[in-house]
């Protein structure tokens, strides 16, 4: 039974507090963060609607907000620290920061180089081309360049030819000038970004050449930390209750929510 939304103020209210008067006080990273009443969160700030920085400098973005409230949750500073894209999962091995929100996919190979609390979104990826390049069919792009941020974002089976030949690149702004140039025939996009191009770029006639795969995404941590692992499940399970998730997906993407636990 789902919990009634009234009674969530007193749960998100009480969380906090009880952790500070448990018999054994939270060890660990968790133990630390509360100490320095500090946590650094690890943010991305070249993915659209997930962060960005606005004209004015300041941080924004569903995962930037998400970052914000995971601090306000745990009472709190929040030092957001931006993160290229490849560096993500490193410097959250590393100790760089203490959690990333950052557009973290959960893959068979990143469980086993961090932890990921309880997933708190989806991730749809699909291979875009432009409509001059004239491809319509995946077999066509054997021994053509693919451009990507990461191979995370491919999928189990995408199903390419074996001769495609990727090509990593730091931002779509990137992705859009090598499509233009032809120097490359396709880039991997999440849905949602292929549909913020598309708009951004009309001229360049942005089409989706094939779907590629289904992630959830989720706060990613050290591995061997069970008190920040807890509380991080706590409070994806609250905020799920009380739709802050929903509220954040609606303000920056416009539109429902998916169902996560469809996946």
């Amino acid at each position: 039974m789902l919990l009634a939304r009234r009674a969530l103020p007193a749960l998100v209210g009480a969380a906090v507090p009880a952790l500070h008067a448990r018999a054994n006080p939270p060890g660990g990273a968790l133990g630390r963060i509360l100490a320095r009443g500090r946590i650094r969160i690890g943010v991305w700030l070249e993915g659209g609607p997930y962060g960005f920085r606005r004209p004015d400098g300041t941080l924004s973005g569903m995962e930037v907000e998400t970052a914000r409230d995971i601090a306000r949750f745990l009472g709190v500073t929040a030092e957001l620290v931006p993160l290229p894209f490849s560096e993500r999962f490193p410097m959250v091995q590393r100790g760089h920061v203490d959690i990333a929100c950052a557009l973290m996919l959960i893959t068979p190979a990143r469980l086993r180089q961090v932890a990921f609390a309880a997933p708190h979104g989806e991730f749809t990826t699909v291979l875009a081309t432009t409509r001059h390049l004239q491809l319509t069919s995946l077999a066509e792009l054997d021994g053509r360049r693919i451009l990507t941020l990461s191979n995370d974002m491919l999928g189990d089976d995408p199903g390419l030819p074996p001769g495609v030949q990727f090509q990593f690149i730091a931002s779509y702004d990137e992705a859009i000038a090598l499509l233009h140039a032809e120097h490359a025939a396709a880039v991997v996009l999440g849905l949602n970004t292929f549909r913020r191009l598309a708009l951004a770029h009309p001229e360049e006639e942005l089409r989706i050449l094939a779907p590629l795969g289904e992630f959830r995404y989720a706060v990613a941590l050290p591995q061997g930390e069970p008190d920040l692992l807890r509380f991080l499940n706590t409070w994806v399970f609250l905020r799920e209750q009380d739709e802050t998730f929903a509220s954040l997906y609606e303000t920056f993407m416009g539109g429902p929510r998916p169902d996560v636990s469809r996946l």
